[in-house]
């Protein structure tokens, strides 16, 4: 149930100053014990790093621009193209796989994520509607509906498949994540381009990935352009946005866009939430 309520819970792109400044160099502060959003409480994971009174204003400007874009998207359609970098079976070798993809989401709590094999053929796929998520399962024919209790609709997508991407806030993302802007390596480097890395500091999303590097774009216009997500197993998930084929705020998304569709292969099972 984890992994459905990401979906919807406050994905993708990614402490303070003065803490810092009072820190020994390189020492890294134990975390106090904070709420969490069922009303338990935990301790955040162990920072992997510290940073100084200079870095932490860089990368909170870089987050305070990333929130003003997310947070002025009523509507965003793009597509992607999605690389999985999985252990063999000896564990020796990574084995890659190639697929491609479809984002669409409305303000606040409307979604769709659609992934296909190079051939065609769908292998994943999640809906929200704002009322119930709809996770697809097309190896058992099936698919699953969990509806949401009212206190969870109307909720902005924060979280899900890819994280940082809609509606979080700056503050909101340096609460669940250790953030900082990274320098790339000089072949990857590009003009216009800010990296940043995440860490979860959280159980909850840490479940999701262990680490995460986002790329985006300054140029002309704030963009996505690409989000790495590595996994508690050492796979590596990457999803590499098309910025020709992205529309923000361009479109009016029909209502029957959120309406799950049933070919007469698959099934419907409403599944109880806890």
């Amino acid at each position: 149930m984890t992994r459905i309520f990401s979906f919807l819970l406050a994905m993708l792109v990614l402490s303070s100053a003065a803490l810092a400044q009072n820190q020994v160099p390189g020492a890294v502060p134990e975390a106090p014990i904070v709420p969490q959003q069922d009303g338990s409480a935990e301790r955040p994971m162990p920072a992997p790093f510290v940073l100084n009174a200079q870095e932490q204003v860089a990368t909170d400007a870089v987050l305070a621009r990333w929130e003003q874009f997310s947070m002025g998207i009523h509507t965003f359609e793009t597509t992607f193209n999605r690389i999985l970098y999985r252990r063999s079976i000896d564990n020796a070798q990574f084995q890659k796989t190639q697929e491609t993809g479809e984002l669409r989401y409305e303000a606040p709590d409307h979604g769709m994520f659609l992934v296909s094999t190079l051939d065609g053929q769908p292998s994943e796929k999640w809906l929200c509607d704002g009322k119930s998520i709809f996770e697809y399962k097309f190896a058992q024919k099936q698919i699953d509906q969990y509806t949401l209790p009212p206190e969870m609709r109307g909720k902005g997508i924060t979280s899900g498949p890819l994280p940082f991407l809609f509606g979080a806030s700056a503050e909101e993302l340096k609460r669940r994540y250790y953030i900082r802007q990274i320098q790339p390596e000089a072949n990857l480097a590009r003009p216009g381009q800010v990296w940043l890395e995440a860490y979860p500091k959280n159980s909850e999303d840490a479940s999701e990935f262990q680490r995460a590097v986002m790329i985006i774009s300054f140029a002309d216009e704030v963009r996505p352009l690409a989000i790495k997500l590595f996994k508690a197993n050492q796979d590596q998930h990457v999803y590499i946005f098309d910025l020709k084929d992205m529309k923000v705020n361009k479109t009016q998304l029909l209502p029957s866009t959120w309406v799950p569709t049933v070919a007469e292969k698959l099934k419907m099972k409403v599944v109880p939430v806890e």
